[in-house]
């Protein structure tokens, strides 16, 4: 082990399963037993051996808690490869729930100072806002949700007229 601060673990639930994720160089890393629970695969060895070389590694993390582990990481190229490998059952939510909410917020909590995403949860919704100095900024395409219910259609013809206005 070299002298290089350990990183420490992120976590994220899915369907009551725990996801941790690392960012290492700039780059999203999943702990492969982890990942594996959620594809609902039952062999790490094997999800491992048919990944490529550059997809895998070892690395000891820093728990919670202080407690130092060895676990084996999967690259975010490497969990998006084991899903379509193994053809995890529910492919499309795992992969957009990775590609949209775990890694987003595993790469805005890596710095310190700038813009992080956020996810705000109540009653069943979630709602993805980006914290700015102090402030919730939500994007155009979650505001008519964030307003209230309003038919499909009705909604996307008020919200070219009120774009319009902004102009």
């Amino acid at each position: 082990m070299d002298d290089s601060p350990l990183p420490t673990p992120l976590y994220f639930f899915r369907h009551r399963r725990l996801l941790r994720a690392v960012l290492l160089d700039d780059q999203a890393w999943f702990v492969l037993d982890d990942l594996r629970r959620l594809m609902g695969h039952p062999c790490s060895e094997r999800l491992a051996n048919r990944l490529d070389e550059d997809q895998v590694c070892v690395r000891w993390l820093r728990q919670e808690d202080g407690e130092l582990i060895e676990r084996v990481l999967v690259s975010e190229s490497g969990a998006y490869a084991a899903l379509i490998l193994f053809n995890a059952s529910d492919l499309c939510s795992l992969r957009r729930w990775i590609s949209n909410e775990v890694v987003p917020e595993l790469r805005s909590n890596a710095y310190e100072f700038g813009p992080r995403h956020k996810h705000l949860r109540w009653q069943r919704q979630a709602l993805h806002v980006l914290d700015w100095q102090g402030q919730f900024w939500v994007s155009l395409a979650e505001l008519p949700r964030v307003l209230g219910d309003h038919p499909a259609n009705a909604g996307r013809a008020g919200w070219r007229e009120w774009a319009r206005r902004l102009r």
